[in-house]
Parts: structure tokens; sequence; C-alpha cells
């Protein structure tokens, strides 16, 4: 039986992952992205079963074209707005990635933005270092019982921020949908909070708006001034998503003109963000790397999930975190 050639672009977000492959099957790593170094190791190694890869390498139409006899092609955790998903399904390759193992990482990543930003946490401790410990004079901290918290989505990691703040911390919580079906309404009513069909009452009613959609050609840009400028000023806006919902200008202008009040972001629309964004200038934007989903816990389970599939796949099986499944086979 012929060895089974796997293309690794970028480190996995678990070294367990890694060992997995190494164990099933040769490995060319590449430690850094860069489309046309893929594309011609592609073109001088044709035997390349499956490749697998993280954020912010890319999969596009070209690397696919490139692709002689790839089996597979798997993302390193939930995410897919990096692979072109529906040119591999024209070509013919399964698609693969992680659904729902992060979500509880992310949620408590989502919570913890949230504190941060009602408690100025960052520029407290910021100003504690320098010895400004006189710097609370005068400073007042916000607290979050009571408050309306506003979730623009309802899937798995929403309804974790839902039960933690509704239960934790005794907020109201509102969640739009796009449309109500049967199994949410029953979730909302064990959380005990409320469904709703317009995301401009989110907006409105919300002390802390939180973003938990997919990133897609409908969503890209989605969130934008139109939004900010229907939020409380005293609002904070929470994106623990894809960078790529938010208009970033727009944000920007909003905070920069005290139309509300914080945000705190992990996601951005290009990742890394280039040196001079202009978040980087403001003292009411919290900012973490993309690390949301990431707690040892999550990476090691999901890099352990998407390199046994990968390989499952590879052999002809057809793992249920098949994201075009339907497509190829149904």
């Amino acid at each position: 039986m012929c060895e089974i050639h796997i293309l690794q672009i970028l480190p996995m977000y678990h070294v367990h992952g890694e060992e997995i492959l190494k164990r099933s099957a040769k490995v060319t790593k590449f430690v850094t992205f860069n489309e046309q170094e893929i594309i011609r190791f592609l073109h001088d190694n044709e035997d390349v079963d499956g490749i697998i890869l993280r954020a912010p390498a890319k999969i596009t139409r070209a690397i696919i074209d490139a692709c002689k006899n790839v089996k597979a092609i798997s993302g390193a955790g939930v995410g897919l707005d990096n692979i072109d998903v529906d040119y591999a399904t024209k070509k013919g390759i399964p698609v693969l990635h992680a659904p729902k193992l992060n979500s509880q990482a992310t949620a408590e990543h989502t919570v913890c933005l949230i504190l941060a930003t009602m408690k100025n946490l960052i520029q407290f401790h910021q100003e504690t270092k320098k010895g400004n410990f006189n710097f609370r004079d005068g400073q007042f901290t916000y607290e979050v019982k009571g408050k309306t918290l506003g979730l623009v989505g309802f899937g798995t990691i929403a309804q974790k921020v839902a039960k933690i703040m509704r239960v934790g911390f005794d907020m109201e919580v509102i969640a739009y949908v796009r449309e109500m079906n049967q199994k949410k309404m029953e979730i909302a009513k064990s959380l005990d909070l409320k469904l709703t069909t317009s995301i401009h009452e989110v907006f409105k009613e919300s002390d802390i708006v939180s973003l938990h959609i997919p990133l897609t050609n409908d969503t890209r840009n989605m969130i934008n001034k139109e939004f900010f400028h229907m939020m409380k000023p005293t609002a904070v806006l929470i994106n623990t998503a894809r960078g790529g919902i938010i208009n970033e200008i727009d944000l920007y202008e909003a905070l920069k003109e005290k139309k509300i009040f914080r945000a705190g972001i992990d996601v951005f629309s290009e990742e890394p963000p280039n040196k001079n964004h202009p978040f980087f200038e403001l003292d009411e934007v919290i900012m973490t790397p993309h690390m949301g989903g990431i707690s040892v816990e999550a990476a090691r389970k999901t890099s352990e999930i998407i390199a046994e599939n990968l390989i499952k796949t590879i052999k002809g099986e057809k793992p249920s975190t098949m994201v075009n499944y339907n497509q190829l086979f149904g």
C-alpha cells in the first residue's frame, strides 16, 4: 500500500494533531504561507493526498487547480473562510473542519472581553504598572447585572454565552435569529431569553452586543455605521466571530466620535492586522489576536479530530465533519 502524503501549511493548533499525522502519513510541512511556493510544490509532487492548513494560510482557486490527486482538504478548526469551499466542491474535493469543538473556549473568551470592556481592565492594568495608583480616582466601572446582552446569531457559542451571562450575571438577553424554529425557541425558553428576527431591535435595546455569525458574502461588512448609530452611547460591541463582519472604519469612527462606549475585538478583517490599524490608537478598544477558541483543551481535541478525519477521508471514509458532503455524495 502506498504511503499517504499530507501537505501541512503552518503549524496545527496543538502538537498532538501533528503527531497523529506523522504516525499515519508522510508529512511535508510549510511553516510559512506563500501561494506560489505551494502551487509549485503541488505541481512537483503529484502524490499529495491531502492538505491541512490554518489561517492566515488560504486555499485559493489557483492552489486547488494545482491539486492533481488531492482527496481532501482540512482547515485547522471551525472556520472555513480561508478555503474556497465552492471551488473545491466543483473539483470534487471534500473539505473538512472541526465544528463546535472550541465553542466553550470561544464563549469564555467572549465573556472575558465583555467583563474587560465593562471594567476597563486593560487601562487599569497599564496605569497600575506605571505606578499611577491614583488613576482610579474619579474612574468608575460598570456592572453587567440587570443590563441587556444582545446576541447576533444563536448558535452553539452564542447559547453558551447566553447561559453564562443570564444565569451567572443575571443579565437580560435578546438574540437575533434569521428565522424562528422550534428548537431555538425551546432553547430560548430554557434560558429565559428573548428571540427576535429584528437585528435592529438587538442593536437598539442592548447595552452589550456580541457577534456570533459566520463570514459570508452576505455578512461581509454587514455591521456598519447604520448599526452603530442605533446603539446606546454607553453600549459595548464584542466580536469573537470573524473580523470581516464589521466595517472596521465605521467602528473606528463610532468609537472616536463617542457614538458607542467601547469594543472588545478578537478578530480582524485582515490577520494579522496592519501595524497602522486605526484600532491601535484607541483606548476604547480591547484587542486579542484571534485566540478566543485556542484553549489547551480545545486545541488538543480539535487537532486530534481533524488529523484523524483527514486520514479517514483519504482512505475513503466520509466523516460527519465534511462540509460539502451533500454536494459530493448526497
